[in-house]
């Protein structure tokens, strides 16, 4: 478990809510816990969405996990490095979906729901989700994304400990 999902497990928990406005969930992480300011709480919903930790319905965010396998310390608060390390997942997954949609002409918005169903499905991170969708595609994956992408879930996990 990422610190980013454990940032949207306590959100979603002191909300007690399945769902949140995307205003309800930068309020609480700014306003409300004082995690960040603003702005930063919006990036965090941004990274979030992007990254496919959530997902939009209904005017709405609703997480892509289950929350209840997420253990969260009732003190916690994140690290500012959870930006950057959710920031540096999604340059990554930004960069597999991008070439999808540039080879292969298709929507943009189509590419990332196929990914968020495959990582959900599957119940990976969103890098090698974002890879077996570029396959599915046709698209030949170079050793080099499979690199980057080893290495950013591989730095991921030793963070946690």
């Amino acid at each position: 478990m990422s610190e980013l999902e454990k940032s949207i497990t306590m959100l979603f928990r002191r909300k007690g809510k399945d769902s949140l406005t995307e205003q309800e969930f930068v309020s609480s992480a700014s306003f409300d816990l004082r995690w960040f300011s603003p702005k930063d709480a919006q990036k965090l919903l941004d990274l979030s969405l992007s990254g496919g930790h959530l997902k939009r319905r209904n005017g709405h965010v609703i997480p892509t996990f289950d929350l209840s396998h997420i253990d969260v310390p009732l003190d916690y608060k994140p690290s500012r490095q959870v930006l950057e390390a959710a920031r540096k997942s999604v340059d990554l997954f930004s960069e597999i979906v991008d070439r999808i949609v540039r080879t292969k002409a298709v929507p943009k918005r189509e590419v990332v729901s196929k990914v968020n169903k495959k990582q959900e499905m599957l119940g990976i991170d969103v890098e090698p989700a974002a890879l077996l969708v570029a396959s599915d595609y046709g698209l030949q994956v170079d050793n080099t994304f499979i690199e980057r992408a080893e290495t950013e879930i591989l730095s991921r996990d030793l963070s946690l400990r």
